[in-house]
């Protein structure tokens, strides 16, 4: 079994770690242009691509059920709005860039992730989340974001020695997440009733 997680940035680019079955990362790219992404996919030919961000806008109001959902457990996240309340926002650029991202899987053979097995297909993670279930608790408050995901990646056997960022951190958790997902092991959430999955390690 082999996922590739994508961490998705607007000026660093984007991230990519390729995972297999012994959870150590095959291969590592930091700063990866969208143009260079398809290719990318092809060479590796993951069984499932696990992208760090929204599919696509919010039907309606400024974020999606399952981000509300996850703020009540404490584990917080960026809204995503309609593309209405998007409009003229900078801020929304990595979003943008991500629903890019999820146009390129497919023209590779990854649809969007909507039921049924994730194998084949491009989902979209939230590497905090699943960070926040595997450790079975919320960061300390203060704690160094990628020493306690580093953390948390080390307490189910991925070697981290590789991972050079914060940024590959996050996409070493998608990848993880992808392959759980792959396995059976992980809960896809309805996103705001359009047949989107948020795919979360169980």
């Amino acid at each position: 079994m082999r996922a590739l997680g994508i961490d998705v940035g607007v000026t660093k680019g984007l991230d990519l770690v390729v995972l297999d079955d012994d959870l150590i990362p095959r291969q590592a790219w930091r700063r990866v242009g969208l143009g260079q992404l398809g290719g990318l996919i092809q060479d590796v030919s993951p069984d499932v691509v696990a992208i760090d961000s929204p599919p696509g806008w919010a039907r309606s109001g400024r974020s999606r059920k399952a981000e509300r959902d996850l703020r009540a457990l404490g584990i917080q996240s960026f809204g995503t709005p309609t593309r209405r309340r998007a409009t003229g926002n900078a801020f929304y650029t990595w979003m943008r860039r991500g629903f890019r991202a999820f146009r390129i899987a497919e023209t590779r053979g990854y649809r969007r992730y909507g039921s049924g097995s994730p194998r084949r297909s491009a989902v979209e993670v939230f590497p905090h989340a699943t960070a926040v279930v595997l450790a079975g608790c919320l960061p300390p408050a203060g704690s160094d974001k990628r020493r306690w995901r580093t953390r948390v990646l080390r307490s189910r056997r991925v070697e981290v020695t590789a991972l050079g960022s914060v940024d590959q951190v996050d996409a070493a958790l998608a990848a993880l997440t992808g392959l759980e997902a792959a396995r059976g092991r992980a809960t896809a959430v309805e996103l705001a009733g359009r047949g989107d999955r948020l795919v979360l390690v169980a």
